[in-house]
């Protein structure tokens, strides 16, 4: 047997200053003594000078796995393990000496607590000892838990790579890690005497007070949001907030718990996408609209045979500039979050008319006319997005034109709750290796990149995409009435 937290905390006050005779009487009687009362499932002993039981007694005797027989009478060296005697000894004799003494004893796979006292004899000598002993082995198990816990979060919260702090109730920082201290470039000390308040930006002030305000009513539990703060330099910084609140056992709000993550760097990166989109969007629509125009003009003209190929050349590259200028802005507009549906009723048939008068008008002049079958089209009303479907049919025929073949089929079916519109071709088809990735984004697939028309990889992405905003579906399969690929897009009904 081995010592475990020598001198460490009792559950019970260690039994102190009783009468010998009394006590031994009490315990061969197991009587209801004040020291069995204080330890009803304990174990409770007495000693001599000679380090010798004198006598035992307790609920908790026979869970240990001794008797009386087996103690009364016989010393410590002599009833119990060598070990189990040497870590007795210690507490005992202070107890002798007049002075009580704990500590922690580990036995068969447990831990008891011991607590020792002396014992006065009727004329006020020491004459005995007196020991409790209770299990504590759960107990100290929770407690090393608990406290291995607490030095994992303290570790956790000082290195964490993104600021951490305990705010209190009326905004003061009570305590923050070394990572939002180099944030926000204060030593510790100065940021401690301040307030959020103190550093936030007024232009998110308020919306972090309202947040703050909402989660003490109990209306939230936590929130998260995009701030600034001013650093000691006068630096702004932006952060991603997430703040939970702590409360206590009877439910009262203690302090918030904060975690603080510079997003400076994306905010700029946003930034500079967002002025670019902005740039493409405003600046390079009308140039590649009037190129295609006029290269259309001379493609189509009197003109000799090598100004017509110079021309078609150019329609070309300028159809393929205003195809990826398209997809770019949509997928800037899908990442950012701007996207957003404005569903209202749509004639199916129309915007299928539509779609495939703009695709036909698109095709170079020296390209072949994809036929587009579109009889098998009957007038139903879908709810959706007129803009989105239009994107979404142009995209579709666009693809069928230049990866299927001479020949395009268009129908459309009335399902319960939604329309399903198919799109099939009588080209090769999609590989079946590729057909996983046909929705990814930047996804082609060999062929593709092979052949004569260049593309981003983004159409199909942006598609289901689009669908998807307006509660619809995509899926892909071998056309059964083609041979090619065919491409079926639900919608809800209107």
């Amino acid at each position: 047997m081995t010592p475990a937290q020598h001198g460490g905390s009792a559950n019970h006050a260690a039994p102190a200053h009783v009468d010998l005779d009394e006590t031994m009487e009490q315990l061969r009687a197991g009587g209801d003594h004040p020291l069995m009362r204080s330890f009803p499932r304990g174990t409770i002993f007495c000693f001599d000078h000679d380090l010798r039981f004198l006598a035992v007694g307790g609920r908790g005797l026979a869970e240990t796995g001794l008797s009386r027989e087996l103690l009364e009478g016989r010393s410590f060296a002599e009833a119990l393990p060598a070990d189990t005697a040497t870590v007795l000894e210690r507490p005992c004799r202070i107890a002798l000496a007049g002075e009580q003494a704990a500590c922690d004893v580990a036995f068969n796979g447990r831990v008891y607590a011991l607590r020792v006292a002396p014992v006065h004899g009727r004329s006020g000598e020491i004459a005995a000892g007196l020991g409790a002993v209770e299990d504590v082995t759960e107990d100290r198990a929770r407690a090393r838990e608990h406290s291995e816990a607490l030095a994992r979060n303290e570790l956790t919260f000082a290195h964490a790579p993104i600021g951490q702090a305990l705010v209190g109730l009326d905004g003061n920082w009570l305590r923050v890690n070394q990572a939002l201290l180099s944030l926000l470039e204060y030593d510790e000390p100065a940021l401690l005497a301040l307030t959020f308040q103190d550093i936030t930006h007024p232009q998110d002030l308020d919306l972090d007070l309202e947040l703050l305000q909402r989660t003490l009513t109990g209306e939230i539990t936590d929130y998260t949001m995009e701030k600034r703060y001013f650093t000691r330099t006068g630096r702004t910084v932006w952060v991603q907030l997430s703040v939970s609140l702590v409360r206590g056992a009877d439910g009262e709000p203690l302090y918030f718990i904060s975690q603080i993550q510079d997003i400076t760097a994306h905010k700029t990166q946003l930034q500079a996408l967002r002025d670019l989109t902005a740039m493409l969007a405003h600046d390079l629509r009308n140039p590649a609209a009037v190129i295609a125009g006029f290269a259309h003009l001379l493609a189509t003209g009197p003109h000799d045979e090598e100004v017509v190929r110079s021309a078609q050349r150019i329609e070309r590259a300028a159809g393929t500039l205003t195809d990826l200028l398209e997809n770019a802005l949509t997928t800037e507009a899908i990442d950012s979050g701007r996207l957003v549906a404005t569903p209202r009723a749509v004639d199916v048939a129309a915007a299928v008319q539509d779609a495939a008068r703009a695709v036909e008008s698109a095709i170079p002049t020296e390209e072949p006319t994809t036929a587009i079958d579109l009889g098998q089209v009957r007038p139903m009303i879908a709810w959706c997005d007129p803009v989105h479907l239009g994107q979404v049919l142009t995209n579709l025929l666009s693809n069928a034109r230049k990866y299927g073949g001479p020949h395009t089929v268009v129908s459309t079916r009335m399902l319960p709750g939604t329309i399903r519109i198919t799109v099939a071709d009588d080209g090769a088809g999609v590989p079946a290796a590729f057909v996983p990735q046909l929705f990814e984004r930047y996804s082609r697939a060999d062929q593709a990149r092979t052949g004569r028309h260049r593309g981003s990889g983004l159409g199909l992405y942006i598609v289901r995409d689009l669908l998807e905003a307006n509660g619809g579906t995509i899926s892909y399969a071998a056309s059964a009435t083609l041979g090619g690929a065919e491409f079926q897009v639900t919608l809800p009904m209107a």
